[in-house]
């Protein structure tokens, strides 16, 4: 009997291996998968520009700063991004604390950030103490709708001497020296 019960276990499992499997019921689900890509800027030169000049005892200031500019390459934003100059004014380095009459140690100057939007980013320091007080300035932003890369040309123009010369409206002479002034750049997503 042994035999018969040994020879029919070994025909079942024989044939079931014969017989096709049934599949099991798929089971599916769909998880939403939700993600954010933030916005980014990447600025590879992102310390302040220095402007710099030296004023002889002329008292003139040099022509050749209204041809000064910096070329910023590889600025990018991976979204919608605006760009804003801060600058402070050319100043006396290091600053007098006493000046004669008619004299001044601060320069305004107006800078200017052209390639990244339509319209430039421009700031004008507004110095009106011919000590200067080396305040900072902030231009309005410009907006740039859409992701970019791209050169940023930084240029510098109409240098004026803080202060008048005695009763008319002529500007103080500036001091002869070494002048610095510092312009950053700010770049950031705009929303």
């Amino acid at each position: 009997m042994m035999k018969r019960g040994f020879f029919s276990f070994a025909l079942f499992v024989t044939c079931a291996g014969i017989m096709p499997a049934q599949a099991a019921p798929v089971r599916q689900a769909t998880y939403a998968v939700k993600g954010k890509v933030v916005g980014s800027c990447e600025m590879p030169q992102a310390a302040p520009l220095t402007l710099s000049t030296i004023v002889s005892n002329s008292g003139k200031i040099d022509p050749a700063l209204s041809n000064m500019s910096w070329t910023l390459a590889g600025w990018s934003c991976n979204a919608a991004s605006r760009i804003t100059l801060s600058a402070r004014a050319l100043r006396l380095s290091p600053p007098l604390t006493k000046l004669m009459p008619s004299q001044a140690q601060a320069i305004n100057f107006t800078a200017r950030a052209s390639g990244w939007t339509t319209a430039d980013a421009t700031v004008t320091t507004a110095e009106t103490d011919p000590l200067g007080t080396g305040a900072s300035y902030t231009g309005t932003a410009q907006v740039q709708n859409a992701p970019r890369k791209a050169s940023i040309v930084v240029r510098v123009s109409d240098f004026v001497t803080a202060g008048t010369k005695g009763s008319s409206s002529n500007n103080a002479k500036p001091v002869d020296g070494t002048y610095s002034a510092t312009i950053t750049v700010t770049l950031a997503p705009s929303s």
